[in-house]
C-alpha cells in the first residue's frame, strides 16, 4: 500500500495520513445521532406511523449526504497531496526525503553509437540530469551510483545532492568510461537492495539505467524476482531506456590458424570469421589486415554476409624474423559498434619447428620418407626432423620438440617411457608407426594399460595380411572420417583414396571391444580398413595428442607413403598433435593476468604494456609472495595454480582490447616477454533491443516504471497530473453544492 501511495501522489505522506480524515465525517455522523433526548408526548404515536411510512427514504438521504462529506473530504486529500492517476507522469525527484540508487549499466553493447550519442554517453546523460534536478530540493535527497561491472564497488554512497555533490559527479561522469566486457545486472541490482536494506523512514528509488538488449533478458526471472522483493520492502524501481532501436552490426567473431607451428619466412594460414547481427544483408564488406602494426597490401572482400549469418574466409601471413609477433584483421568501414570490428591474435614464431622420430629399425630407411615428407625443403613446411634411436629419450631433454614420432619401435626401456610420458602429458605430440620389429605384448602391458596409457589400443599377437580381391571386393582399403588429418583424401572421385593401398597390418586382440562408445576409454578410431579394423586411432593423454597407426610408415606394409598425399596427411598429423602451449593465449577482455614466478628463474619485477586507445600504458610491479597476495583484497591462494609457485603478480585492468605485453627479467638479468591477445565478448555484439512494449510485458507482474528512451519528464520535474487536478476542483464544487442543497433539504425550517 505504501508503495502505491509513493506512486500515485507527489506527497505520499500527506495522503497516507489524509486518508485517515476520511473517518471524520462518519464519527461526526455518529456523535450526532446520539445527541437527541427521548421524550413522550400525545402525539407520539402520530409521529411513529409518520416516521414508520418515511423511515427509508431518511435513511438514504442521510447516507448519500455521509457519502458527499466522504467524498469532499478525500477530494480534498487528493488535490494538497497532488494525486497522479500516470505514475509514469510522476517526477521521481521531489522535495521529500528519499534516497535514489542509480545502477548503470557499462557493459560493452552500451558503446552502440546512434547519432551523435552512444548508449552510455545517453545514460550518463540520465544521471548528471537527475543530481541537477536533486539540487532544487537541497537537503533532502540522497544519491548513490554503483556500475554494473563494479556492482561491489559503488562509485557514490548515500551522498546527498546538493551544488558540491553535482561539480563531483560531473567530473566523475566526464572521466567514465564504458567497459568493452559483456556484464549482467543483477548483481548491481543485488547491491543496490543490500544498499537500501537498513534504511527505514524515507522513501527509496532504484533507476536502472540500461540499453535492454533482447540477448541480456531472454531469462527475465531473476530480475523480476528481485524487483518485486525491492517493491515489497517499499522501494520503487524504474527502468530507464538509453536505445530505443538498435542499429546495423557486423563483428569480426573469430582469428585462429595454426598458431602453434607458426614458423618464420613459412607462410602461416589464418581463418578470419564475420557475422552479421542485423536483420539486412551486408554488401561488399572488405577486411584490412595488420602486421606488428603495419598495414599489409592485403585486403579481404565479402561480397555479401547474409542477414543473421557469418562467413569465414582463410588468409596466409608470413613473419619474416623468429619471436613474438601481432595481427590484427579489421572491418574497413566502420558500424555502429566500433569495439567488435576488429580481431586480435598473438603469435610466437619459431625459426624452425623441431620433430624427434625415434626410428626403432634405421636399416629399413622407413623414417626418410617421413622426414622428406616433414621437411623436404624446411622454407615452405619450417619443419626441423631429427632422427634418433631410442636412446635418446634416455639421455637428452623432450620439451624443445613440437612433436615425437615413433617409427617400428619394438620396445621402451622404463628410463625412456618415463620422460616420453612427461613429454605427451605436459602437451607435446605423439605419433605411432607400427612395422616388423614391434613387440605386441610390451606395447599391451606397458603402453597401452587397459587404455590408460600412450597407445590406442590393444594389439594382437601378430600382425595379419589384408587381403584384397578387386573383382568380389573392389571397395578402397580405407574407410576415413572427415578428421582434418586425412582432408587430402576428401571430395568426391578422389585418385588419392582408390589408390591406396595396406597389405599388412596389426589388428586389435579379440577382446579388445572394437565400438568407440562402448569401450568409452575416449580413445576415436578416425580411419579404419575395409574389413572394420581400426588404421588410424586418436586419445588425449594428459594435455598432448596420441595418434596411432596399426601400419608402416614406409611402402613395406602399405604404398600410402608412395603418393603426394602423403606429404599432405603427415603435414596435417603434425599440425594436429603438435604441442598448444606454443600458441600463446587469446582472452575475453575482462579476464586478470595472474603471472606466477619461480623466484630461483625469474626477480620480483614484472612490467605490464597495455594497450590503450592513445599509444600503450606501462605498468611495473613487484611480484608478491602468495602469502602477501591472499592477504590483498580479492586475493587468494586459489588464484595459484601450483603451490611450488612463490611470487604472484596480477593485472585487473585488461578491459581494452588488444595485445598486452608483460615482460619479466631473469635472474641472469636477461629479459623474457608474454604476449596475450584480449578480445571482446561476442555476446555484447547482439544488439537487437526488447520493444518497449515486450519489456513492460516481462515486467507485468512488478509495478516497476519503464521509461523511454530519451524522454526525461519522470525527472525534469515538468507539471504533472495538471489535467487531474482540474477535474478534481470541478468536482470538489459540484460535491460541495451537492452537499449543502442536500443538507439544507434534510434540515428542519420554521415556516
Amino acid at each position: 500500500m505504501e508503495a502505491w501511495f509513493i506512486q500515485h501522489f507527489l506527497n505520499p505522506t500527506m495522503a497516507m495520513g489524509g486518508a485517515a480524515l476520511v473517518a471524520s465525517p462518519i464519527i461526526i455522523h455518529l456523535i450526532n445521532r446520539l445527541r437527541f433526548r427521548r421524550i413522550r408526548f400525545a402525539a407520539m404515536e402520530f409521529l411513529l406511523q409518520s416516521q414508520q411510512r418515511n423511515r427509508r427514504r431518511v435513511l438514504i438521504e442521510q447516507l448519500l449526504l455521509l457519502l458527499l462529506r466522504i467524498l469532499i473530504v478525500l477530494a480534498l486529500v487528493a488535490l494538497i497531496a497532488r494525486l497522479i492517476l500516470d505514475p509514469r507522469e510522476l517526477s521521481l525527484v521531489r522535495g521529500v526525503q528519499a534516497h535514489h540508487v542509480v545502477v548503470l549499466d557499462d557493459s560493452g553493447s552500451m558503446r552502440e553509437r546512434g547519432g551523435d550519442h552512444t548508449a552510455f554517453e545517453n545514460a550518463v546523460e540520465v544521471v548528471r540530469k537527475l543530481v541537477s534536478e536533486g539540487t532544487r530540493h537541497p537537503g533532502t535527497l540522497q544519491f548513490s551510483l554503483i556500475l554494473a561491472s563494479e556492482p561491489e564497488q559503488p562509485l557514490f554512497t548515500q551522498r546527498e545532492i546538493n551544488q558540491s555533490l553535482l561539480q563531483e559527479v560531473e567530473i566523475k561522469l566526464e572521466n567514465l568510461r564504458c567497459t568493452h566486457r559483456a556484464v549482467s545486472l543483477l548483481p548491481a541490482l543485488e547491491s543496490a537492495a543490500k544498499l537500501l536494506t537498513e534504511q527505514r523512514g524515507q522513501i527509496r528509488h532504484v533507476h536502472v539505467v540500461s540499453d535492454y538488449r533482447v540477448v541480456d533478458w531472454e531469462t527475465p526471472d531473476p530480475i523480476v524476482s528481485l524487483v518485486k522483493s525491492l517493491e515489497q520492502a517499499g522501494t520503487t524501481v524504474n527502468f530507464v531506456r538509453t536505445v530505443e532501436q538498435s542499429h546495423p552490426n557486423l563483428a569480426i567473431t573469430e582469428l585462429t590458424g595454426d598458431t602453434q607451428i607458426a614458423a618464420s619466412g613459412v607462410p602461416v594460414r589464418l581463418t578470419v570469421r564475420v557475422q552479421n547481427f542485423s536483420d539486412t544483408a551486408a554488401k561488399d564488406v572488405r577486411l584490412q589486415v595488420s602486421q606488428d602494426g603495419t598495414r599489409l597490401p592485403l585486403t579481404i572482400a565479402f561480397d555479401e554476409v547474409p542477414a543473421d549469418a557469418s562467413v569465414e574466409r582463410e588468409f596466409d601471413v608470413t613473419f619474416a624474423e623468429p619471436g613474438k609477433h601481432g595481427v590484427v584483421v579489421s572491418l574497413q568501414r566502420p558500424d555502429s559498434l566500433d569495439a567488435d570490428n576488429a580481431r586480435y591474435l598473438a603469435l610466437d614464431v619459431s625459426l624452425l619447428n623441431r620433430v624427434l622420430i625415434i626410428d626403432g629399425d634405421p636399416g629399413a630407411e622407413e623414417s626418410s620418407y617421413l622426414v622428406d615428407a616433414l621437411a623436404a625443403d624446411p622454407s615452405i613446411t619450417g619443419y626441423a626432423p631429427v632422427v634418433e634411436s631410442v636412446e635418446y629419450l634416455r639421455q637428452r631433454p623432450l620439451d624443445e620438440f613440437q612433436s615425437i614420432f615413433l617409427i617400428n619401435v619394438a620396445n621402451l626401456p622404463p628410463d625412456a617411457l618415463v620422460p616420453l610420458e612427461e613429454f605427451v602429458s605436459g602437451g607435446g605430440g605423439l605419433a605411432w608407426y607400427l612395422g616388423d620389429q614391434v613387440n605386441a605384448s610390451f606395447y599391451n602391458e606397458a603402453l597401452y594399460r587397459d587404455g590408460r596409457g600412450l597407445f590406442g589400443l590393444k594389439l594382437a599377437s601378430a600382425p595379419a595380411e589384408l587381403p584384397r580381391d578387386d573383382e568380389a571386393s573392389p571397395a578402397p582399403d580405407l574407410v576415413l572420417s572427415d578428421h582434418p588429418i586425412f582432408r587430402v583424401f576428401s571430395g568426391q572421385e578422389n585418385p588419392y583414396i582408390d589408390a591406396a593401398r595396406v597389405y599388412r597390418y596389426f589388428p586389435p586382440a579379440e577382446d579388445w571391444e572394437r565400438d568407440d562408445q562402448r569401450r568409452g576409454d575416449g580413445v576415436q578410431t578416425i580411419a579404419r580398413l575395409r574389413n572394420g579394423d581400426p588404421l588410424f586411432l586418436t586419445h588425449r593423454f594428459g594435455r598432448g595428442r596420441v595418434v596411432s597407426c596399426t601400419t608402416t610408415c614406409g611402402p613395406s606394409w602399405n604404398n600410402l607413403a608412395l603418393y603426394a598425399s602423403f606429404v599432405v596427411m603427415q603435414l596435417e598429423l603434425q599440425k594436429f598433435i603438435a604441442r598448444p602451449d606454443r600458441a600463446l593465449p587469446q582472452r575475453t577482455v575482462g579476464e586478470p593476468i595472474r603471472i606466477e614466478l619461480d623466484p630461483a628463474e625469474y626477480t620480483e619485477e614484472v612490467q605490464f604494456a597495455i594497450p590503450d586507445p592513445a599509444g600503450v600504458r606501462v605498468l611495473r610491479q613487484k611480484a608478491v609472495p602468495k602469502s602477501v597476495r591472499a592477504e590483498q583484497p580479492g586475493g587468494s591462494d586459489d588464484d595459484v595454480e601450483s603451490a611450488s609457485v612463490d611470487l604472484v603478480a596480477e593485472l585487473r585492468d585488461t578491459d581494452q582490447p588488444g595485445i598486452y605485453r608483460v615482460q619479466l627479467m631473469t635472474v641472469d638479468q636477461l629479459p623474457v616477454e608474454r604476449w596475450l591477445a584480449y578480445n571482446v565478448p561476442l555476446r555484447e555484439s547482439r544488439l537487437k533491443v526488447v520493444p518497449l512494449s515486450d519489456l513492460r510485458t516481462k515486467l507485468a507482474d512488478t509495478a516497476a516504471h519503464v521509461q523511454p528512451a530519451g524522454e526525461l519528464q519522470w525527472l525534469e520535474g515538468k507539471p504533472a497530473g495538471q489535467d487531474v487536478r482540474n477535474v478534481l476542483l470541478g468536482l470538489l464544487l459540484v460535491l460541495l453544492l451537492s452537499e449543502q442543497a442536500l443538507a439544507y433539504r434534510l434540515s428542519y425550517h420554521s415556516s
